[in-house]
C-alpha cells in the first residue's frame, strides 16, 4: 500500500507543483489553528465572525491543496473539471471545518477530538467530491482499501491535530497542531491519488465545458491569496496574543513583587514602631527614676524624645539607608552652636539605622550634661567631635569617637549614677557591641567610644576622603553651616 502510494506521488506528479502544495497546506493549516485559538479570546461578537475567518482559512486550505495536488498531477490525456462540483468541493471544505469548529469552542478533549475527526470527514468529502469533478477521457476505478485507509488517516490525524492545537496558548501546542492538520491533508490526498486507476475509454470525451487546468490554476491562485492574508492576519494576532500575554505576566510579576515588597514595609514600620514605643516607655520611666521633680521629669523627658524625634526625621529624609556620623553630631550640637565654639572631624562614615539611634541617645546625653554642667554651659566652652577608623589587635577595623570638652568649669566626677549616665556608658556595649570611657578630668570630660565597623556602618565608608568642619563659629555662619 505504502508502495503504491509513494510511485504515485514520486512518478505521476510534477514535483514542483508538489512542493508548492504542501507550502500552501502548511501555511492554511498555521492560520486555521492560529485562528481558531483566537476565538477563545474572543467576545462573544466577534467571535462568529473569527470562527467564519477559521473555518475559511481551513476551507481553502484543503481545497487549494488538492486542486493544486491535481494540477501537479499529469496523466497523458486532455483533462478539464466539472464547475459546479469543482465549486461545491469547496463550500463543502469550509462548511464542514465551521460545523466542526464550532462543537469545538469551548468543548473539551473528547469535544475536540470529535470536531477533529469530523474535519477529517470534510477533508475526505471535499477530496471526493473535487475528484467526481475531474474530467478525463476514460473513467476512475477506485481501491476500496486504500480509499477506508485515506479517509481513517484524515479523521484520525484531523482529531490529533484539533486535540493538540485546540483551546491551547503555547505557540509550540500550535505549530505541532498545524503541523498534524497539515499532515491530515496531504496523507489522506495522497493516498486516496494512490487508490485511483485511471481506465482510458475512447468513447468518453472531456466536455467542452469542464473548466480546463488553466482556468482552474487561477481560481487555486485566488484561493492561495486568501489563504496567505488569513495566514498573514493568523501571524499578526498570534504575536498580539503573545505580546499581551507577556504584559499580562510582567504585571502580575510586578504586582506580586509590590504587593511583597508592600508586605516587607509594613512588617519592617511595624517592628520600628514598636521598637521606637519601647525605647519611648524606657526613656519615660528611667527618666522619671531619675528626677526630682515634675518641672524636671518634663523637661528631661521632652529633649530626650525631641531628640528621637529629630534622629527619626533624619532617617526617614535618608529613607532609612542610614545617616552619616558628622550630620548626626551637627544636629546634636545645633541648638548650642551660637554660644560656643565646636570641631567636627573625621572621615565619611554611613552609619545603619540602628547605630543612628544608639549614637544619636548617647550623643544627646553628653551635650545635655555639656549643657548643664561642662563646656557648653558658659561661651568660652569649647568641644571638639573627632572620629578615625582603625584596626585592634584582631585585625578588626573599629570606629572610634573622640569627646573632648574645654574651656568650660571645672568637672566633677557625678556622686550618683543617673539615667543619662547609664545610657552613656551601657547603650553602645549593649546595642553595638563597643566600648565606652568616660573620663571627668578637671579641664574637662572626655569620652571615648569605640566599636566594630561593621555593626555601626553600612559598609558606605569612603577612607580617602576626609571631611573637616573646624572651628565652627558662632552665631548665624555656624548654623548655616551646621545644615549643610
Amino acid at each position: 500500500m505504502f508502495r503504491v502510494v509513494l510511485d504515485c506521488v514520486t512518478q505521476q506528479h510534477d514535483q514542483r507543483l508538489v512542493v508548492l502544495a504542501l507550502g500552501v497546506c502548511a501555511l492554511g493549516s498555521y492560520a486555521a489553528i492560529t485562528l481558531l485559538n483566537h476565538v477563545h479570546t474572543a467576545g462573544d461578537r466577534s467571535r462568529w465572525g473569527w470562527l467564519a475567518a477559521a473555518a475559511t482559512a481551513s476551507g481553502f486550505a484543503i481545497w487549494a491543496t488538492h486542486f493544486i495536488a491535481m494540477l501537479a498531477f499529469s496523466p497523458d490525456e486532455p483533462t478539464g473539471y466539472d464547475v459546479g462540483l469543482t465549486v461545491l468541493s469547496l463550500v463543502i471544505a469550509v462548511a464542514v471545518s465551521g460545523l466542526a469548529y464550532a462543537t469545538v469552542i469551548d468543548g473539551g478533549l473528547r469535544t475536540r477530538a470529535f470536531g477533529g475527526a469530523l474535519v477529517g470527514s470534510g477533508i475526505a468529502a471535499m477530496h471526493y467530491t473535487g475528484m467526481a469533478a475531474f474530467r478525463i477521457a476514460g473513467f476512475i476505478v477506485w481501491d476500496a482499501a486504500l480509499v477506508a485507509v485515506s479517509i481513517a488517516l484524515g479523521c484520525v490525524l484531523g482529531a490529533a491535530a484539533l486535540v493538540v492545537g485546540a483551546g491551547s496558548t503555547t505557540w509550540r501546542r500550535r505549530l505541532l497542531g498545524a503541523f498534524l492538520f497539515a499532515l491530515a491533508i496531504v496523507s489522506l490526498h495522497f493516498t486516496a491519488m494512490g487508490a485511483a486507476s485511471i481506465m482510458r475509454d475512447p468513447m468518453t470525451a472531456v466536455a467542452e465545458s469542464a473548466v480546463s487546468p488553466r482556468v482552474l490554476a487561477v481560481g487555486v491562485a485566488i484561493g492561495g491569496l486568501a489563504i496567505l492574508t488569513l495566514a498573514l492576519i493568523g501571524v499578526a494576532l498570534d504575536r498580539r496574543d503573545r505580546r499581551r500575554t507577556a504584559a499580562f505576566v510582567r504585571d502580575i510579576a510586578a504586582a506580586r513583587k509590590a504587593e511583597e515588597q508592600q508586605n516587607l514595609l509594613v512588617a519592617e514600620l511595624d517592628h520600628r514602631v514598636k521598637n521606637v514605643l519601647a525605647r519611648v516607655v524606657v526613656v519615660a520611666q528611667r527618666t522619671r527614676d531619675g528626677s526630682r521633680s515634675m518641672d524636671q521629669f518634663l523637661a528631661l523627658l521632652d529633649g530626650r524624645l525631641q531628640s528621637m524625634a529629630n534622629t527619626h526625621d533624619l532617617l526617614s529624609r535618608g529613607r532609612w539607608k542610614g545617616v552619616y556620623l558628622a550630620d548626626l553630631v551637627r544636629l546634636e550640637l545645633e541648638p548650642y552652636l551660637g554660644t560656643c565654639e565646636a570641631t567636627v572631624d573625621g572621615p565619611n562614615v554611613l552609619l545603619s539605622a540602628d547605630a543612628t539611634q544608639a549614637l544619636a541617645m548617647v550623643l544627646h546625653e553628653l551635650v545635655t550634661n555639656a549643657a548643664k554642667y561642662g563646656a557648653l554651659s558658659t561661651p568660652r566652652g569649647r568641644v571638639s567631635v573627632a572620629w578615625e577608623c582603625r584596626r585592634n589587635r584582631t585585625s578588626q577595623t573599629m570606629l572610634a569617637i573622640r569627646w573632648q570638652e574645654s574651656g568650660g568649669p571645672p568637672v566633677r566626677a557625678p556622686v550618683r549614677r543617673g539615667y543619662g549616665t547609664s545610657v552613656i556608658g551601657d547603650l553602645i556595649p549593649y546595642e553595638l557591641d563597643g566600648a565606652v570611657d568616660v573620663d571627668y578630668q578637671t579641664g574637662g570630660v572626655r569620652c571615648r567610644i569605640e566599636l566594630p565597623l561593621e555593626r555601626a556602618s553600612r559598609g558606605n565608608l569612603r577612607a580617602a576622603r576626609t571631611e573637616r568642619h573646624c572651628p565652627l563659629p558662632s552665631g548665624t555662619a555656624a548654623r548655616a553651616l551646621s545644615s549643610q
